[in-house]
């Protein structure tokens, strides 16, 4: 879920219908997984069009994440993404607006393409290309063509077209110039290749640079080798680094494993420097054999490294015809693995053993068999680096598949890399290989290694023996290793994570996470919530932790309650509203205490039970006036910012539903709006509660905030005044307020302040 982000090309553009405009909010500020998603897909097939642009915007957002180590919650949908995008595409370019671009239509679904279109896109984005004005258009279209290029066997003239118009058009800047050229890379025609040749004689070096990298890949390479090289000669060292790319490709793959080492003949020499740059497909297959077939430990290397690297011979011929060498590449990979290590002086670079490193890595690709048992063990015996170590351990992987009676000398050899100190820098490596090849026959071995005493070696046992088809014969002995490991994990932290999850269930909890409840008929009732037996008994469990007083314990059902992965994935809403009036009794109580200390719950900090009982009040719908008078006072006492924000959170869902709103909190929530010392976000979410407050002592509260200095505060607060009533008796504020502020472009204002300005516009009209 992508929080706090609202859209890439539709900040000035607000949703009137209430349904999406909800489901905008929810995309913004998520309250859950299952709730972001039906927002997603309500705007996605609303057949509005700057709701869905929203909602592809969205996608694109949450795939970029992903990209950097997050989670796309919303990559499923990419085939109703891409149905959503063409439609799209098939409008007109949307007017420019208020603070939304020319266009924003088609940038939207541009840019949610940019990663899943097809070839079948490629005359609705040459279209949408072709009559781009707005560089976000351009921009998006040229990634989503480079994408449909790629797709297509044969080159779209069409698309070629509109990309090549981009690239040459000088209204464009240059680095849109660029990534249109960018775009022609994958294409597979001649009339791609022209238009890169062509901007190899640019005066901008950016584009000079950008058509000689084209020129380099996708089979271009032999043909425009020596312009490209002349070309390059030309620029200056600091041409930038698509530059540093064009030189590092004409220097060729040389190896892996030889980089610094002397051939001893010029016909190796000579044949060597063809590999790197062959001048025909029939010259590329003699070098190969000359240095395969040579009796010179280097050139044998070089050739095993061509023949295994992507970089290598497959740049240059088809994989069948590589394919077609592997008999004759495993005969010398071996011969060359029953001879001694090379000594380091042969290759300084990668230092001794090289010759061994090139042939298992051939071997490797080349499809190790069960032939190979007794060589591969004999590696792993006598081998002296850790470098060759791992080599042969992913050989005898392969090895160990290929044989349907595993060899128990490789196994025992393989096992040493678990079970020997000295040896057992590589235990992950070697439980992979026995926990993937072995089947039943490695529970024994991974039984014996989560009793080690060497931490990494015990969580990545207990990792193999947790996955589907082990799990079950070892749960016992798992569940009693996973309760003693510490609950301060340091090294493997989230493969131990994973296995606890495994092994004990569902969720630990929401704001207790390293926290161990010591009470044994506690603990069952909890380990009963994240594994339930049944329904009778997951209520049983939940009762009996609410009624204990234990602050932990209450505050883990709490959260069991009113999370999505909590008890309701069981009976889904029933099981809520089953417990409801306990819940509410009990987090009411929580409310009521002071904030727990911060080592009660150390992964939350302080306040964890006041984040428990808020989330399941406003899961709740509470709005007794006990619960006006508990969130007043959470407010005066939160522990720090995020309990603050939760209970602002939860009395804006109170007076949504209010008839009367409590005074006190009314009060308190324009005492923090006021309150310079907050956080902007803080004072503007107590602004959005005051806004669903009904009375005049809100609508107050609101006016005195309109007072304050920051614009961000300034406009949520006259927002607030625009809804209903509010709107005819503060006109002439409001009015005063947007003469004041400042108006785009030249400086940046709050989407608020654009909606008031927008509000008292339409008022007029």
């Amino acid at each position: 879920m992508v929080a706090g982000f609202h859209s890439f090309h539709w900040r000035g553009c607000e949703l009137r219908d209430d349904e999406l405009r909800c489901a905008h909010e929810e995309l913004a500020d998520p309250t859950g997984k299952d709730a972001y998603l039906n927002a997603f897909r309500t705007l996605l097939h609303s057949g509005h069009t700057a709701a869905a642009g929203i909602a592809l915007d969205h996608f694109q957002y949450s795939g970029a994440l992903s990209r950097f180590g997050g989670e796309s919650v919303v990559e499923q949908y990419a085939p109703e993404v891409l149905a959503v995008a063409r439609g799209l595409l098939r409008q007109p370019p949307t007017p420019e607006d208020d603070g939304t671009a020319a266009g924003a239509n088609h940038a939207s679904a541009l840019n949610a393409m940019m990663n899943i279109a097809e070839a079948a896109d490629a005359d609705l984005i040459a279209d949408a290309l072709a009559c781009a004005t707005e560089e976000n258009v351009v921009s998006a279209g040229c990634s989503a063509a480079g994408t449909a290029l790629a797709a297509d066997a044969e080159e779209s003239p069409r698309l070629v077209a509109a990309v090549g118009s981009v690239a040459f058009d000088a209204r464009f800047d240059v680095q849109e110039r660029a990534q249109a050229l960018s775009a022609l890379f994958a294409a597979q025609g001649p009339k791609a290749t022209d238009l890169l040749v062509r901007a190899t004689g640019s005066s901008e070096i950016e584009l000079q640079t950008e058509g000689a990298l084209g020129l380099t890949v996708h089979g271009r390479f032999h043909a425009h080798r020596a312009h490209v090289e002349r070309l390059a000669a030309t620029w200056p060292r600091d041409a930038g680094y698509r530059a540093d790319l064009v030189r590092e490709a004409l220097t060729g793959f040389h190896s892996h494993h030889w980089i610094d080492a002397v051939l001893p003949s010029p016909e190796l020499r000579d044949a060597h420097a063809e590999l790197m740059f062959p001048t025909g497909e029939d010259a590329c297959h003699r070098a190969f054999r000359t240095l395969l077939r040579s009796t010179h430990t280097v050139a044998v290397g070089i050739a095993l490294d061509h023949f295994e690297d992507a970089d290598g011979l497959r740049q240059f011929l088809d994989s069948d015809e590589v394919d077609a060498y592997a008999p004759e590449v495993l005969a010398r990979a071996r011969a060359e693995l029953r001879r001694p290590p090379s000594p380091p002086e042969l290759s300084p670079a990668t230092g001794a053993a090289a010759n061994h490193m090139s042939a298992l890595r051939a071997v490797r690709t080349a499809g190790a068999d069960a032939s190979d048992t007794d060589l591969v063990a004999d590696v792993l015996e006598r081998a002296t680096t850790d470098d060759v170590r791992g080599a042969a351990l992913w050989v005898a992987s392969g090895v160990l598949k290929s044989t349907g009676t595993p060899d128990r000398r490789l196994v025992d050899v393989v096992s040493r890399f678990v079970f020997d100190p000295s040896l057992n820098s590589h235990h992950a490596t070697a439980l992979r290989v026995l926990g993937e090849t072995l089947g039943p026959e490695a529970n024994p071995i991974l039984v014996r290694a989560v009793r080690s005493d060497n931490w990494d070696v015990q969580v990545h046992a207990a990792w193999r023996l947790s996955r589907p088809g082990r799990i079950e014969e070892h749960r016992e002995l798992l569940e009693e290793l996973v309760e003693g490991w510490p609950l301060r994990i340091t090294s493997s932290r989230h493969l131990a994570e994973w296995v606890t999850k495994a092994v004990l269930g569902g969720m630990h909890s929401v704001f207790w996470e390293g926290t161990r409840l010591t009470d044994p008929e506690l603990y069952r009732a909890y380990r009963e919530l994240r594994a339930p037996s049944g329904a009778d008994a997951c209520h049983r469990a939940l009762r009996m932790l609410l009624r204990s007083g234990q602050p932990v314990a209450v505050g883990i059902a709490l959260d069991h309650w009113h999370d999505d992965n909590g008890i309701e994935r069981l009976e889904e809403e029933e099981a809520c509203a089953a417990e409801e009036a306990e819940v509410l009794a009990a987090a009411r109580e929580v409310l009521r205490q002071r904030p727990s200390p911060a080592e009660l719950s150390p992964a939350t900090g302080a306040g964890a039970n006041h984040l428990s009982a808020l989330n399941a009040l406003r899961v709740a719908g509470a709005s007794a006036p006990e619960d006006a008078a508990a969130l007043t006072t959470v407010l005066e006492c939160a522990a720090n910012a995020r309990v603050r924000d939760e209970a602002l959170r939860t009395a804006a869902s109170l007076l949504e539903d209010a008839d009367t709103a409590d005074p006190r909190l009314v009060g308190m929530l324009g005492t923090l709006a006021r309150d310079e010392s907050l956080a902007v976000g803080t004072r503007t979410k107590a602004l959005r509660a005051l806004a669903e407050a009904p009375g005049d002592a809100a609508t107050e509260e609101l006016v005195r905030a309109t007072g304050c200095e920051a614009l961000a505060v300034q406009a949520e607060a006259a927002y607030a005044l625009t809804a209903g009533h509010r709107t005819a008796d503060h006109r002439e504020l409001l009015a005063a307020l947007v003469a004041r502020w400042p108006k785009e472009p030249e400086e940046d204002v709050p989407w608020a302040a654009r909606s008031v300005r927008e509000h008292l516009a339409a008022d007029q009209e």
